[in-house]
């Protein structure tokens, strides 16, 4: 006996439907909100390791399995090893720099002192609290350093858990977009990989541009401080590139530690006043700036997002409230996702209106 075909949903039905699936779906969010962090983490590297899967797949023509888990084993192993090789280098230098934290703070005080209107207008330093105050937060991360490098207790399952999910989102990545496809009603299924196609434009140029401009800054910054001999060259350059997350204001923040150090403890390299050295140091950090502007950024990441940089500042406050780095570091490509999805919407509302009126 036959299964006997259903009513079609009437419009109202449907409306209803999609609401209460849109507030599940924001439901299930706010429960998983502790773990989400693994998840985004896991689909963020996948992602990126995808295309290189695909392209040793096709030309070793080997399984999709194989394929994954060579580029797998390769991407760990290449992690691990460079781990190894700058975590020593970095601790090192920060454990540097606080060793050096008196005489920065003594020069700080002896600079401070030339400057008594700071006094008549009720703007008082007090070095001593400063220092520490500095050197208890110094401390606190050269406590921490190594533990978010080789990761302990929770850490340590957390990354598991997203190199895991990460390599079995990768193995299935055909499998799983072949399922959301056919998923899609014959009809929509032209718009949806219109816009399929959008949102992995989006977030293609931007996350693999982000790395890549990161790994240019960091390296090139690096090397500009090392050859004037700014001391702590690489945790330095290693902070310019974490700080390309943030946009606008993290170049800023990145030249500030730079600066000072230059002014405080002068050149490693050349016999060069203070003064003209910290100067020097801010020429050298508006010239990569002006580097990346004008020549990196609009190679590397083009107009992935091309959206005002005042709303992906906003939008990066606001991912920092809810989610922290991640939240700044994802916000340009979220809020290009969310004007992707509000077009389209807004071009379906506005299509059972313009067919009545066309009837008519």
């Amino acid at each position: 006996m036959g299964v006997e075909p259903t009513a079609p949903w009437s419009v109202e039905t449907r409306r209803w439907v999609l609401i209460g699936l849109v507030i599940l779906a924001a439901l299930v969010l706010y429960w998983i909100r502790e773990t989400l962090t693994v998840l985004v983490l896991a689909l963020i590297l996948a992602y990126l390791l995808n295309p290189l899967v695909a392209l040793f797949q096709r030309h070793a023509r080997i399984s999709r399995l194989l394929a994954a888990g060579l580029i797998y084993l390769a991407f760990i192993t290449l992690l691990i090893a460079l781990a190894g090789t700058l975590t020593p280098i970095v601790v090192r230098q920060f454990l540097g720099l606080a060793a050096d934290l008196d005489q920065i703070l003594a020069r700080l005080d002896a600079a401070l002192q030339q400057f008594p209107l700071l006094g008549t207008l009720g703007l008082h330093v007090n070095v001593t609290t400063l220092a520490n105050q500095l050197r208890a937060e110094m401390t606190t991360i050269v406590a921490f350093v190594p533990r978010v490098l080789i990761g302990v207790g929770s850490g340590v399952f957390r990354t598991v858990l997203v190199l895991v999910l990460s390599f079995y989102l990768l193995k299935d990545a055909e499998m799983i977009g072949r399922g959301i496809e056919n998923a899609v009603p014959g009809e929509y299924r032209n718009e949806f990989r219109r816009i399929r196609f959008e949102f992995a434009s989006i977030w293609s140029s931007f996350l693999r541009g982000q790395i890549v401009l990161a790994l240019i800054i960091g390296t090139v910054t690096t090397l500009v401080l090392t050859v004037l001999g700014v001391r702590n060259a690489l945790l330095l350059g290693l902070l310019a590139g974490i700080l390309e997350v943030v946009p606008n204001l993290g170049p800023i923040i990145a030249a500030i530690p730079a600066v000072l150090i230059a002014f405080f403890q002068g050149s490693a390299n050349w016999g060069i006043e203070n003064t003209t050295f910290a100067l020097i140091v801010v020429v050298a950090y508006v010239l990569i700036q002006q580097l990346e502007n004008h020549l990196i950024v609009p190679s590397v990441l083009g107009s992935s997002v091309n959206l005002p940089p005042v709303v992906i500042l906003f939008g990066a406050l606001a991912g920092a409230s809810l989610a922290g780095i991640l939240g700044i570091f994802l916000a340009a490509p979220l809020l290009a996702t969310a004007r992707l999805i509000g077009r389209f919407l807004f071009q379906k509302l506005l299509e059972p209106e313009a067919a009545t009126k066309s009837g008519e």
